[in-house]
């Protein structure tokens, strides 16, 4: 199994607009954030592909980037707050009676959300399972992940485990 060490040209290009920070000790501009304008996968003939175009505060052009040298800022799925908790949940399960509390319970490396018979797991590698409990007995249940998961993203939730892979930085709410 090889370790990635760097984001792909196809996996940053879903963050295009967000804040990234710059990992090179022999780059001008490491340890500084700013906001990822573009990304250029590879080109054949051309030898600055691939790369992101990353724009600085103060600054009016875009810096060129190495891929290797870009990192995510993201909020790590611990992070999720009640709320959000609440609204994974009615995105999640659109059939639910929204007066049922919601419960979140919090571990370093998934949650849990319940309500009533219901049970929702996301892990930080993005898996999703789902239960009901009727009787006693658990079974599963229904769950819209897309939606639930393209929530998450618009949080800028870590679902896919860069942050214990070293691809990205957990950053506060």
């Amino acid at each position: 199994m090889s370790i990635q060490i760097t984001l792909t040209a196809k996996e940053l290009i879903l963050y295009l607009g967000q804040e990234v920070q710059i990992n090179a000790i022999d780059h001008a501009k490491h340890g500084e954030v700013g906001i990822l304008n573009y990304v250029r996968d590879r080109i054949d003939g051309n030898p600055l592909t691939p790369t992101a175009g990353v724009c600085f505060h103060g600054e009016s052009f875009t810096r060129t980037v190495p891929l290797h040298s870009v990192r995510l800022l993201l909020r790590p799925l611990p992070g999720l707050t009640e709320s959000e908790a609440k609204q994974c949940f009615r995105l999640g399960y659109p059939y639910w009676d929204q007066r049922e509390e919601v419960s979140l319970i919090r571990s370093e490396t998934q949650i849990e959300i319940v309500s009533g018979p219901l049970k929702l797991v996301i892990t930080t590698l993005g898996i999703v399972s789902s239960e009901r409990w009727l009787d006693g007995t658990a079974s599963p249940a229904r769950v819209s992940v897309l939606a639930l998961m393209n929530y998450l993203d618009s949080l800028f939730i870590d679902t896919r485990g860069y942050i214990e892979r070293g691809l990205a930085y957990a950053r506060d709410a």
